[in-house]
């Protein structure tokens, strides 16, 4: 999981948690899957019915500010988000996408193009705009690439305890 490919999929904008799935939704349903129609319904209404799986959502400004509700990333991630690529992102959104294995990269995005293909390769910290442009980023440390591809925070503990125990 240390490279992603996708379709670039742009928001724009200060985001905040509400914007990406608004609180009543929280209350309401448990299941990702349920809330992930109503992401950015208040802000861009006919957004969430266009994305697709392996879509990797590109915002222009700071992402994922306001509360610490995770439902915000795993509604994303129900919707097929794959990664999300900003120029900042609010701490504990970012650290909710990481925990729930969704790749959060903060990277000028003003190359990006609306629907065209982007590739991301974490370990080397660079994003394929096309085939002749690349914008470089810090790679995450070799920990958070294991929680990706582990399936998240709760997966690597998870997978770490059971070897643990088995003197693995």
């Amino acid at each position: 999981m240390t490279e992603i490919r996708g379709k670039a999929r742009f928001v724009r904008g200060q985001i905040s948690t509400d914007d990406i799935i608004p609180a009543r939704y929280k209350h309401m349903y448990t299941d990702p899957a349920d809330m992930a129609p109503h992401v950015f319904e208040n802000r861009f209404p006919e957004l969430a019915s266009s994305f697709e799986e392996g879509d990797v959502l590109i915002g222009t400004d700071v992402f994922g500010i306001g509360s610490s509700r995770e439902q915000a990333v795993s509604s994303l991630m129900a919707l097929g988000i794959r990664a999300i690529v900003s120029p900042r992102f609010g701490r504990i959104f970012f650290r909710n996408c990481w925990n729930l294995g969704i790749p959060a990269i903060e990277v000028d995005t003003s190359r990006f193009i609306e629907g065209r293909p982007v590739r991301l390769d974490l370990t080397g910290g660079y994003a394929m705009i096309d085939e002749n442009q690349g914008i470089s980023f810090p790679p995450p440390p070799q920990r958070m690439i294991r929680i990706l591809e582990n399936g998240g925070l709760l997966n690597t503990v998870l997978n770490e305890a059971a070897h643990s125990r088995n003197g693995i």
